[in-house]
This record gives C-alpha cells, sequence and structure tokens, in this order.
C-alpha cells in the first residue's frame, strides 16, 4: 500500500496529480493509499476558523479578551485569568513534571510555544515533525465575539513518538480554588471520528474558571492509529499547566486539537456543552473534509 509523504508525492503506487484538498483525500482513497494529514492542515484551518464562534458556553461564559500583545499568551485576560499563561506547546516528550510544561511566566520558559494568529497551516519550527494551524488571535478582542482561542495539529505518519499539546504559565489564581480533570470520551465513535477528549479546569477559587479542552480525533480515511492516550494536570493551581497527547512509534495521522473556555463566578462548565462544543467540532471538520 502507497502512501503520500507530506509534500504529497505518493510512494508505493501509481502516479497520480489531483488538484486541491478534496482532490487529494479522494486520490488517496482511490488508490488505496493512505493520506499523510499534515497535507490536509488548511481545510482543518478553515473549519475551526469559520466554526469558532460557535465553540463557546452558553451558561455563564465568561468572555475573556486577549491581550498582551503576543499571540503565544495572555497577559491578564480580565478577572484575574493568567499572569502571562496559555504558552501552548507541541509535546517533544514523555515526562512530564512542574517544570515541564514550565510554570514560568516568560517566552524564555517556553521557547517553542505555537501563536495563535498562525491561521495557515505552518511546520513547527523546533519539532519539525508538526504542523499547526490556529482559529486566530487579535489583541483586545474578547472570546464572546470571536470564539475561544483554539489550535490544532498533527504528525501525521512521520512515526514520530507523540501527537498532542502541553500548556503552562500562570494562571493568575495566585493558589486558590482547585484543580480537576473531567473526561468527556474515551475513544468513543463521534459522527465517524475516533475521539478522546478531556478538559482541566480551575475552578471554586475567586476568579472565573478556567477550563483547557483537549481533542484527540482519529478517522478510517486518515488510517489513524492512537498510541497510549496519557494526560496530565498538576494541582498547584498557581500554574496552569496540563498536557494531553497519544504516545507510540506506531501512532498514525492523529488530529490534536486544544481550546481554552472560561465560565464565570468560578464554576466548571456544565459538561454536556463542554462536549457539545467537541461535537460542534467534529461536524465543523467533517462538513469541511466532505466526509
Amino acid at each position: 500500500m502507497g502512501y503520500y509523504t507530506e509534500n504529497s508525492g505518493l510512494i508505493g503506487s501509481g502516479t497520480v496529480n489531483p488538484t486541491g484538498v478534496h482532490s487529494i483525500i479522494s486520490s488517496h482513497l482511490s488508490a488505496g493509499a493512505l493520506p499523510d494529514l499534515r497535507t490536509i492542515m488548511s481545510d482543518i484551518g478553515t473549519a475551526i476558523q469559520n466554526g469558532r464562534t460557535g465553540y463557546i458556553l452558553t451558561t455563564n461564559n465568561y468572555s475573556y479578551r486577549f491581550d498582551g500583545g503576543d499571540a503565544r499568551k495572555i497577559n491578564d485576560g480580565t478577572g484575574d485569568i493568567f499572569d502571562n499563561g496559555n504558552w501552548t506547546t507541541p509535546i517533544s516528550s514523555s515526562t512530564r513534571s512542574n517544570s515541564s510544561p514550565s510554570n514560568g511566566s516568560t517566552a524564555t520558559s517556553h521557547p517553542d510555544s505555537i501563536y495563535y494568529s498562525q491561521t495557515t497551516p505552518l511546520v513547527h519550527p523546533t519539532f519539525s515533525n508538526y504542523t499547526y494551524v490556529a482559529g486566530g488571535w487579535t489583541n483586545n478582542n474578547y472570546s464572546v465575539n470571536d470564539g475561544p482561542l483554539i489550535v490544532a495539529t498533527t504528525t501525521g505518519n512521520s512515526g514520530y513518538q507523540w501527537c498532542g499539546w502541553m500548556v503552562g504559565g500562570d494562571s493568575g489564581a495566585d493558589g486558590s480554588g482547585t484543580r480537576t480533570t473531567v473526561d468527556l470520551y474515551n475513544g468513543v465513535d463521534v459522527n465517524g471520528f475516533t475521539v478522546y477528549s478531556s478538559y482541566m479546569s480551575t475552578y471554586n477559587g475567586g476568579d472565573p474558571s478556567s477550563n483547557d479542552l483537549y481533542i484527540l480525533l482519529g478517522h478510517p480515511n486518515w488510517g489513524s492509529v492512537f498510541g497510549a492516550i496519557n494526560k496530565y494536570n498538576n494541582t498547584n493551581t498557581t500554574s496552569t499547566n496540563s498536557a494531553m497527547w497519544s504516545e507510540s512509534t506506531s501512532q498514525n495521522n492523529i488530529l490534536a486539537i486544544k481550546l481554552f473556555l472560561s465560565r464565570q463566578s468560578a464554576t466548571l462548565p456544565v459538561q454536556g456543552e463542554m462536549q457539545g462544543i467537541v461535537n460542534d467540532i467534529i461536524s465543523d471538520i467533517k462538513t469541511q473534509l466532505g466526509y
């Protein structure tokens, strides 16, 4: 069986010269080949960018502000959400500890963090197996208008051992409140996609709750193979320090998505609403890819 490399060259099958992402997918399937998910990240970006304004909580949503002049982090999202936090970095190690992802609040503590303003697919400059695309970021805009910060990535069929996200930085909670992990899906089929999803929250303190939502997706059209599903959530509420990833040298074509949402009055989101956001993202991707 042939497969496509990241530059769309077909190995081990006949020659085809498709034009456009949908044509590439169709040609992959008709040739009996599996695509490299990195080649269709432009469509993934279109899906999450167009759907982003709908990915909000409907019960007591707290609209946080993108600020700080740096699209890699939030300086203070208002309501003391972060003191230079939400630094988001692809997973490149099996070790998660208090310093990995870092609790630090400066760029030097998170040298490989991504830019939420990256609305076209980009090969990560340090971890070249990763291609990522974000939903967009505009300084001083609010999530109630633009939708939450969201980013998607994959390591395709590269054979890279890890695929996922980690988040670090100062939470702004000053040690108050509680950290918890809520699981939404554990390998369940949703609209034809295999889904693992959890969110890690800081709540029950003096500030609005902060909630990092992680999604790992696979699909038969991608020939997806999951590795071990790993999660990390540091219980120290001074920092926002969490991660979720698939790990195996045999994993293939996993899509990893991360969002940040907030709820008023330091309360946890309604679990069904978070699940609904996951379902909406899956539906948008399905529609964009024409499955």
